[in-house]
């Protein structure tokens, strides 16, 4: 090997005293070195390296000794830079760089793998801190972020936006916010199992387009349950109407539509009421069925036969006012006794 002497320094003739010409030594099949710079005081030093194929070839920057530091170009165009190890010192082992800007252009793929050293490193691999806008552009391509768990933070605001957006979870998805606003032109929720509301204290749904509807659709039951009132108020029509066909939630299937109340019940409109049935209509009471009116009480039958019967309780009509009778025929039929009584004149014409 070749070893010229560069010094760092003036040379000083006290270091020593050559007593002969520099000696080279032939490595057969060695790599071959040639030192270009050593340092009188780190021990720093520049050389060359070939390997015996004479093809792999590099220059070497050795850092001071026991430092482990260095930075190697070879004949294949690549460059490493190398520090020593990490040690209790404050300081070791650190690759800084301080510039006023950087460009990098890479036309390859770049890798990057980051680890954490010791306890004073808090568990980070990667520490990054901006004093300014971040921007990240990845064009025509998708970028992947993996961890076992993310965490994204803002003091003000975070905004996603994009042309259409997912967002999939394979177990709990939870979302929570003091006050969640969602602003959509038409919405669509697919629920294979429960959708639950819990802890609403007011839910309300306001629609301001006349020909805005709410339908719901189930082909299973509908229960709704009340501790208080319960009040549906429509300014146009409202209908009811039930098939009697099967289901499990009404336990009395013998009618298609039952109306019951602990208290009484009240069913009318300000212009009339009416019970209308394609069929028979029965007013059943199991004490007593009282039809009154403030006017007159009128009971017609178009077609058929007006029937006014009870059994061993007896019949009663009974008015403030006048009660008539009209018909084209009128049978009084008692099977023991017939009774017309008056405080007043009875005609029988």
């Amino acid at each position: 090997m070749s070893f010229p002497y560069f010094s760092s320094v003036e040379p000083v003739d006290s270091i020593f005293t050559q007593t002969g010409p520099d000696e080279d030594q032939k490595l057969e099949g060695s790599p071959n070195f040639t030192v270009l710079m050593k340092g009188y005081k780190t021990r720093s030093c520049i050389y060359e390296r070939i390997l015996p194929d004479d093809v792999g070839g590099a220059l070497r920057i050795q850092g001071p000794r026991g430092s482990n530091t260095a930075m190697i170009f070879d004949n294949l165009g690549t460059i490493k830079i190398k520090t020593g190890l990490k040690t209790a010192q404050a300081g070791s082992g650190i690759f800084g760089l301080k510039t006023y800007g950087q460009q990098q252009l890479h036309n390859g793929r770049s890798n990057l793998q980051y680890n954490t050293g010791g306890k004073e490193d808090e568990g980070e691999a990667l520490n990054i801190l901006c004093y300014g806008d971040v921007v990240e552009e990845v064009i025509g391509a998708t970028k992947y972020v993996k961890a076992m768990k993310i965490l994204i933070e803002a003091t003000d605001s975070m905004i996603i936006r994009g042309q259409n957006i997912n967002i999939e979870s394979t177990g709990e998805l939870n979302m929570v916010g003091r006050q969640i606003t969602q602003i959509q032109v038409n919405r669509k929720d697919i629920v294979i199992g429960q959708d639950m509301n819990f802890g609403s204290g007011e839910k309300t749904t306001m629609q301001f387009d006349p020909r805005a509807q709410v339908n719901v659709i189930s082909t299973g039951s509908i229960n709704h349950k009340v501790l208080q009132d319960y009040k549906l108020t429509a300014l146009g029509c409202v209908s009811l109407f039930g098939v009697g066909g099967p289901g499990v939630l009404v336990k009395n299937r013998t009618v298609g539509m039952a109306t019951t109340t602990k208290t009484k019940f009240a069913a009318g409109g300000n212009l009339g009421a009416e019970l209308i049935s394609s069929l028979k209509t029965k007013v059943e009471g199991l004490v007593k069925v009282e039809i009154g009116s403030n006017a007159s009480v009128d009971v017609i039958a178009d077609a058929g036969e007006v029937n006014i019967g009870s059994g061993a309780g007896g019949t009663y009509i009974d008015s403030l006012a006048d009660v008539t009778i009209d018909a084209n025929k009128v049978e009084i039929d008692g099977t023991t006794e017939v009774r017309i009584q008056s405080a007043g004149l009875i005609y029988l014409n």
